[in-house]
């Protein structure tokens, strides 16, 4: 709990919601945190949460030019992966005096649900093609929702360390799978993705995109060994 507490989730969350004025920020940050899986899976708060968080930062400090409304943006980052109906309530009960209520909580919802941000790096859930028009979901600009999504796939362009300590936790999340069937529903994701023409669908993400294939292609042959050879590591 403690750890969680300090991780990069918790600063992004307390700094958006200090940014918002939002009530009950704490009370709100321990549903978030015991609504969330274990540290020991991918999808939690310690790991592709606050790995998000970290990379957003980054590119801030960057200069990079900001997205229309910044702190419920990184409301949407952090409750990307918190059950919906938890975050729906969350929404309303903290932005519900805020002058922009309804704008702000449209803007998150449609972070959290249009299709630009649905393709998981993780795990393959969503879909992969994205939307190539000219305009958003209506309640959020395309730039936006393309950098929510490209977001979520930045953990394909991670270190190779932090990329194999990714790959570890996501089959932590399968492990009511046998070692084969996970293989081989791991390879068909990740060719999924290499068959993409183009992971990042923002300028800001282009530099991301060949780390992001060479680590793909790295576990697919990696995995491929396994089938061939047994191994598990």
């Amino acid at each position: 709990m403690g750890e969680r507490e300090g991780c990069a989730a918790g600063r992004m969350w307390r700094s958006a919601c200090a940014a918002l004025n939002a009530p009950d920020a704490e009370e709100a940050w321990q549903q978030i945190v015991d609504a969330s899986p274990p540290d020991g899976l991918w999808h939690s708060l310690r790991n592709c949460v606050a790995y998000q968080a970290g990379v957003w930062q980054n590119l801030l400090l960057k200069e990079m030019e900001e997205v229309t409304y910044p702190a419920a943006f990184k409301l949407g980052i952090v409750l990307r992966h918190t059950p919906s109906e938890i975050a729906v309530r969350l929404l309303a009960d903290m932005l519900q005096a805020h002058p922009q209520s309804q704008t702000l909580t449209s803007y998150v919802l449609a972070l959290l649900t249009d299709d630009e941000a649905q393709w998981c790096g993780s795990c393959g859930a969503g879909s992969p093609g994205g939307s190539d028009g000219a305009e958003g979901s209506g309640s959020a600009p395309l730039r936006d929702l393309r950098l929510f999504g490209d977001c979520e796939l930045a953990v394909l362009a991670a270190s190779r360390e932090e990329y194999d300590a990714h790959a570890k936790l996501v089959r932590a999340e399968y492990s009511q799978l046998t070692h084969n069937n996970y293989v081989e529903l791991r390879i068909k994701v990740l060719n999924q993705f290499s068959q993409i023409p183009k992971l990042f669908h923002s300028p800001e993400f282009q530099c991301f995109e060949a780390a992001a294939r060479e680590n793909i292609e790295r576990e697919i042959c990696t995995l491929r060994e396994h089938l061939l050879t047994g191994r598990r590591e």
